[in-house]
Order: C-alpha cells, then structure tokens, then sequence
C-alpha cells in the first residue's frame, strides 16, 4: 500500500533547494561555477537560478565521502507510488530504460518478442545485447494511417511459436493515445512463464486517475519504462524504469541501468522526478479529471469545426486496442486539403499554438493538467481559423499524398487491413495510397547486421541484399526495416513512395531515401 505521509516527502527537491541557500564555495563542475562564469545570452536564455542548479547530485546533494541515501531514498518513495519493487531514475530518458531492460534480460543468440512498432531504442536494445527479435504486427487504424497497438492473439501466437523466448515487450499507451490489454497479456504471458515489459513512456500518468486506462504495474507487468516528462511535470529527459521481483533479475536490471545512464547525473532532472511523483501522489486524481474535462471538451468543439477531424475514443474498438488515454488528441485537415506538416506550420507561425508533432496527414496534440480553459479556448480558434481560412482543395491534397480516388485508407487495401482483417468504416477520408509492406524475414541478427562492414546502394541495386541499417518512416512508426533484414522489391517500391511523399524517416544514413546501406558481401 502507498504510505500518503511519507508521499509528501520529496528529499532531493529539498536537498537541491538546501544546497541553493548555503552559498557554497563550489570548486567540482560544470566549469561556469553556478553561472558565475556563464555567457550573458545563456544566462538569459536558461535564467540564474537554472544555472545555480547545475550540479551533479554528489557535488551537494550527496556528500562525495559519505552518501546521505537521497537517491535511494527518493527511488523507493517512486516504486510505492508507480506499484513497483523497484524503481530507478533515469536522467537519459525512456530511451536508456528500454536500452537496459533488454540488456537485463537478453544476451547475444537469445530471443524476445517484439512489437514491430517499437521505439527505435528497443532496436538499439537488440544491437547492444546481440539478442535476436521476433517481430509482432500491430493494428494499423484503417481510416488514419496510424500504428495503434500489438493485438494480444499476436502475441500469444508469437509466444506459442517461441516458447524459449526470453521476454515480451508490448507498447502502451501508443504515440497517438491507444492502449494495449495490458492485463489479458500479463496473464497469458506469465502463464508461460515469461515476464511482460511495458515501454509506458506516454503512460506515466496512468497511475494518478482513477478515469484513465489501468497503468502498466497495475496491470500486472514486470517491468515499465515510463516518462516523467512527456505528460507529467518531469523536465525533459526525466523518466524511470519500474520492476517487480520474481520474473526479472533485478540486481542486473540495476546494474544495465548504472551501466547506461551518466555518471554526472543533473541534480534538478532527479529532483524533478520526485517532486512529480509527490504532485501525482497528493493530487494525481484531480489534476488528471480536470485535464480530461479539457480534453473532452477540445475533442468535442474540433469535431464541430467543417474540414477538421479528430480522432475520437470509440474508435479504439477499430484499431484493436484496450483502452484508449482521451488527453491525446490526434487532429487532421486533410478535407481542407492541407498535410499535418501544413496544419503543423500555418498553426505554429500564425495563431502561435506549438503541436506536439506532425506527419503526411495528422498533427497530435497533448493535453495535461497544465492547460486551462484558456489553452484549450486558443487552440480551438486556431484550427477554427485555419478551417475558414482554408479554401478545400482534397483532390490537390490526394494528388500530393499519393494516389487520389482510392477505395483505400493508409494502411489497408479495397477495406481490408494488412492482417486480412475487416478494415471498419471511419469516414470520409483521402487515401495516401501508400500501403506498407508484408513484414521482412531476418536473415542476420540486428548486432551482426549492424557491426558488418557495410556500402551504399541506389534503391533498385539494393533488392535482395541484407539492410545494415533501420528504417522507420513516419507515420505509422513502424520499421520497414531493421539491421539484418533482406530487401524486397516491395520495401523498395514502398521507400520510394514515402521519399515521395515527404514522410520523416528515422534511422538510415541517407534521409532522402536515394541509397541504403547493405552488408558487403
């Protein structure tokens, strides 16, 4: 059970603002010497007191000779809070926390399941450890072209196929709000015998609101990875990596953990994590209600705006998903013939509302208890703006996305899904035309793949060879490929396109798309 009295402790904000009054002599890093020795326009960028905070944690709130167990201290209070046995801050982000919960549980020739719509530091994970990966499918939402969740029949599927496999990893919440069965996965996967490892980097907030889907370590996970700073009060970079004993070995889990995260860890990212922690504890369910009421209230007054979209929480159903976060807001204009990018860039430099990301057809938006109703008020007269500002031009919109007059929707063909699955019916919306490819077999480890000697390739030349790097347009998120993977006509026939079309591409060293990179023979 969490103890509410010891909640209210945060003991290294109250260790950084103790140092701040003490007026110490500092002779330990950084160089500017708590902004005495700064430059006039980063003073004024980051302001005074940010600088007189720039510190390691054992350059004051810990003592270098004798440790006040601070860390420790503030790391438990967190494991109470999040449901957890342990928890570690990490100062690296969510990034470093998947990185070494796959080192933790996965060395060179083991086998983990994988969604295919993983961050590509889980991908990194496989590089690191040598560990080979059994990719999953997730749903693609038919009507928005948008990567939603790994059905839990996939995975079982998976696991039945492998059962030596070492661990399954699920994403949930996914970037656009929708959950995994968090719960039916926890229970089947244990059942096996396997532990069940949740990258929750958008689901910190879980936990805290009684309204929103049940949160990883409630569920019953062994482990997730989740970010302080993407929805909670966090500053950037703030996240924490939450284990339960049994499944996992934790003293290595730690041990991944040190192995990955700095040795100068900044005083005032740790502090932020425990102040969050206390702010959900004392107040989580309020904050959270009252920023679903916005969120619902957004959701609402942009469904009524002619030519915009937004994607709405009964449609987790069509995207095979077990819950949906309703704080997420995912908005298009394509009816108004404009891209995500174009809504993204007449929204940021004319009205001035900053999205939280855009791609081909979507802009997303976050919505916490950082808002108000003024927030919310600004951001709807900017889409409304926008929308009676617009002259509807779809069919130049289709013919810029791809190809126009389709049956189809992203991610499906003639009303079905990639998976042979009825596609559902979402609307009116103009196809892109770009349908990803059936899924490539591996061939090569990602570790092998990767570490090869490697050379550059036009698209054409480089069917039939083995990728020695990842690529992962955007949207859905989804690797088309991964080191060790061989390339097909298809993929190439699908890069081309997505070049085409302007789709953000993480991963290959040739962002145009012109060149891969192959193993050398």
């Amino acid at each position: 059970m969490t103890d509410l009295s010891a909640q209210n402790e945060t003991p290294l904000t109250d260790a950084l603002l103790e140092h701040q009054a003490s007026a110490m002599a500092v002779f330990h890093t950084p160089g500017h010497k708590l902004g005495a020795g700064a430059p006039p326009d980063l003073v004024e960028a980051v302001g005074e007191r940010m600088l007189q905070a720039d510190f390691g944690i054992a350059n004051g709130l810990e003592d270098t000779q004798e440790s006040r167990g601070l860390l420790a201290r503030a790391e438990a209070l967190a494991a109470q809070a999040w449901g957890a046995d342990i928890a570690h801050f990490l100062v690296n982000g969510s990034t470093s926390g998947v990185q070494a919960t796959v080192l933790a549980v996965a060395g060179p020739g083991d086998t983990i399941i994988v969604p295919r719509n993983s961050h590509k530091s889980l991908l990194a994970g496989l590089i690191f450890s040598g560990a080979h990966p059994v990719y999953v499918e997730p749903t693609v939402h038919p009507g928005w072209g948008i990567a939603a969740n790994v059905p839990t029949r996939r995975v079982l599927a998976a696991l039945d196929a492998h059962p030596h496999a070492k661990a399954v990893f699920v994403t949930s919440p996914s970037y656009n709000g929708f959950c995994a069965d968090v719960e039916a996965l926890a229970e089947h996967v244990h059942a096996a015998g396997v532990p069940l490892i949740v990258d929750q980097a958008w689901g910190a907030h879980l936990r805290f609101c009684s309204k929103l889907p049940v949160d990883a370590m409630g569920a019953g996970a062994d482990v997730a990875i989740t970010s302080v700073h993407k929805l909670l009060s966090g500053l950037s970079q703030a996240s924490i990596v939450l284990a339960r004993r049994g499944r996992i070995d934790t003293d290595r889990l730690r041990a991944m953990v040190r192995m990955l995260q700095t040795t100068s860890p900044l005083a005032p990212i740790l502090a932020s994590i425990d102040s969050a922690r206390a702010q959900m504890v004392a107040d989580g369910e309020r904050l959270w209600s009252a920023a679903l009421a916005l969120g619902t209230h957004a959701r609402l007054e942009i469904a009524r705006i002619e030519g915009m979209e937004v994607l709405g929480v009964d449609e987790r159903a069509v995207a095979d998903a077990g819950g949906f976060d309703p704080v997420r807001l995912t908005v298009s204009a394509t009816a108004l013939g404009l891209t995500g990018y174009e809504l993204e860039r007449m929204l940021r430099l004319g009205p001035r509302v900053a999205v939280e990301a855009a791609d081909p057809r979507n802009v997303v938006v976050n919505v916490t208890f950082g808002d108000s109703d003024e927030s919310i008020d600004r951001l709807v007269a900017a889409l409304r703006l926008i929308a009676e500002s617009a002259a509807p031009a779809a069919s130049d919109l289709g013919s810029r996305l791809g190809a126009p007059g389709s049956s189809g929707a992203p991610g499906s063909a003639d009303g079905i899904d990639r998976f042979g699955e009825p596609a559902g019916s979402i609307g009116p919306r103009e196809p892109s035309g770009l349908v990803e490819p059936v899924p490539v077999v591996p061939v090569m480890s990602p570790r092998d793949a990767f570490f090869a000697s490697t050379r550059a390739l036009r698209l054409d030349q480089a069917v039939g060879e083995v990728s020695g790097e990842m690529v992962i347009p955007y949207p859905p998120g989804i690797p088309v490929l991964a080191p060790g993977e061989r390339i097909t006509t298809e993929v190439t026939e699908y890069l081309k396109k997505a070049a085409s079309l302007g789709l953000s591409v993480h991963g290959p060293h040739d962002a145009t798309l012109a060149t891969l990179r192959v193993v050398q023979r």
